[in-house]
């Protein structure tokens, strides 16, 4: 049978709740196991706020969108349900991206954790709502090699911001943007290539393509696909795109 806890350590999980501690850190510090610790605080705990998609333009939404499908990920839990979305960006080049996407969660009223991971910077953000939005947009493919690829859910009903939003987001994550403003973007998934290649065509925006076999001393030995879009191009779009990479050399 576990220990009961004293009227002073209950007290004690109530002050700290009320000033602000999070269970985790209120559970190690008096050792105290997490789930009584939440039984005790759970009266006085801050409730999560929910991301408020009302308050996002539709740029906003694409540029979530687009970042995600090149560096998110998501964490539904196994055992027990849980609804949690990372962004894995530089720690070094990146610092402004993460800047934009605080921005961005900041205006929808959802509190965001932005911290370092060796030479990653993780965005995590709790949200069901960013889990479900994100899934009407984006769906996880099994490929024949039993691996798994994102890919875009294009729909007639989405505006020409939105898709703006989307390619920002896109080259925020894969994309390398040159001083002329030529922008390349590469990836692995034939999947989210031929997805940018339909946004674009849907934007009006002309680009290149190449597809290259994996070098004989590449790691992942797949095949590359680069799409490069032209400065004029660029120049041309760069006020509807508001991408942090182009915005770098304006």
């Amino acid at each position: 049978m576990p220990k009961r806890l004293s009227q002073s350590q209950i007290n004690e999980i109530t002050k700290l709740t009320k000033a602000g501690h999070s269970i985790k850190d209120i559970s190690n510090n008096l050792k105290i196991r997490k789930t009584t610790v939440y039984y005790r605080a759970r009266r006085y705990c801050r409730k999560m706020i929910r991301l408020n998609f009302t308050l996002l333009n539709e740029f906003e939404k694409g540029y979530i969108t687009g970042l995600f499908l090149g560096d998110g990920d998501i964490n539904r839990g196994r055992k027990i349900p849980r609804y949690i979305v990372r962004f894995s960006l530089d720690a070094k080049r990146d610092q402004d991206i993460s800047t934009r996407l605080y921005q961005i969660f900041q205006k929808g009223r959802k509190k965001i954790s932005i911290f370092p991971r060796d030479a990653t910077l993780i965005i995590k953000v709790c949200s069901k709502e960013l889990v479900n939005y994100t899934q009407t947009c984006i769906e996880y493919k099994r490929t024949q090699n039993n691996q798994t690829e994102k890919k875009l859910l294009m729909s007639e009903e989405w505006s020409l911001e939105f898709q703006y939003g989307i390619l920002a987001g896109i080259i925020d994550s894969d994309g390398h943007v040159q001083k002329h403003l030529g922008t390349e973007i590469k990836t692995v998934s034939p999947i989210i290539f031929k997805g940018i290649l339909e946004i674009l065509t849907n934007l009006g925006i002309k680009a290149k393509t190449k597809i290259r076999k994996a070098t004989e001393n590449s790691y992942s030995k797949k095949i590359r696909y680069t799409i490069y879009i032209p400065s004029a191009q660029m120049k041309a779009h760069q006020d509807k795109i508001y991408s942090v990479k182009i915005e770098r050399f304006l």
